[in-house]
């Protein structure tokens, strides 16, 4: 398993190093992606080139000459090169507009529990673009991502040593297997008692998963479908339908604030299921 340091070696070398070293002095077996659009070499283990041609067009779609296009090219490139992983026990990168929009498409592509670090200028306004449904963990740089001084130092280590306590604890925890079909609950805060209640007559049998009705929580789950935590069999087809009911059920609570027909309704979809 390999923890990637990912960022544009040309523009933010320095930077990528010294987390890299941070991570290998805490025993993390570490390996540099650069992402850089211009010419050049570097040390990185898996150089520009080898991630631009994971581009379905093609190197050409990548190095074009204009930064614009180069950089929208590599950022398609570097996410189908991180799908095409198997053996990413985590991720960070640090970088400023253009760096933070060039990796978080591929770090959203991971699975939902793989430890993803972005330290970024933009980190302290809306993320939502960035992160989206996925679990980006990402730090305000403070001061620009350039040069090693007195505050990127002590962010970018935060950062590195952060990746760090979550690769070496997700390495040493025991999965949870109990078996238990997932079923997906949305809610409001309005609706708390009525999907707590709901809650507490299934988890016996099923692992509730309830997700904030706030529009990213919907693509949340469709995370978890895309990460194999939840899924959905031949035999399970009908958790579909459950979740398309719950999602009423939310609506009658808000128009009734009826917790029993709530209650009611969901008896009966278990039992047509």
């Amino acid at each position: 398993m390999v923890t990637y340091v990912c960022g544009t070696l040309d523009t933010k070398g320095d930077e990528l190093r010294y987390m890299r070293d941070i991570l290998k002095r805490e025993g993390i077996n570490v390996e540099m992606v650069d992402l850089s659009t211009s010419e050049g070499s570097s040390d990185a283990a898996v150089s520009r080139t080898t991630v631009a041609a994971y581009h379905p067009e093609g190197v050409e779609a990548v190095f074009t000459g204009d930064r614009g296009s180069a950089v929208a090219g590599m950022t398609i490139a570097f996410e189908a090169w991180m799908k095409a992983q198997n053996n990413v026990e985590g991720v960070i990168g640090a970088g400023g507009t253009g760096g933070t929009a060039l990796v978080s498409p591929a770090f959203r592509s991971l699975p939902i529990g793989v430890p993803k670090v972005l330290i970024s200028t933009v980190a302290s306004g809306n993320v939502e673009q960035y992160v989206g449904p996925a679990d980006i963990t990402m730090m305000y740089s403070v001061a620009d991502v350039q040069g090693i001084n007195s505050i990127t130092r002590e962010v970018l280590a935060n950062g590195a040593n952060a990746l760090s306590g979550m690769v070496k604890g997700r390495a040493k925890r025991q999965p949870v297997v109990d078996g238990k079909p997932a079923v997906g609950l949305m809610m409001f805060g309005v609706t708390t008692p009525c999907i707590q209640r709901i809650t507490a007559d299934l988890e016996k049998d099923y692992d509730c998963l309830v997700f904030h009705a706030t529009g990213v929580g919907g693509r949340s789950m469709e995370k978890l479908l895309d990460s194999g935590l939840l899924s959905i069999s031949q035999r399970q087809k009908s958790v579909i339908l459950l979740l398309v009911v719950y999602s009423l059920l939310i609506m009658i609570a808000l128009a009734h604030q009826s917790v029993q027909a709530c209650l009611i309704l969901a008896h009966v979809v278990l039992l047509i299921w």
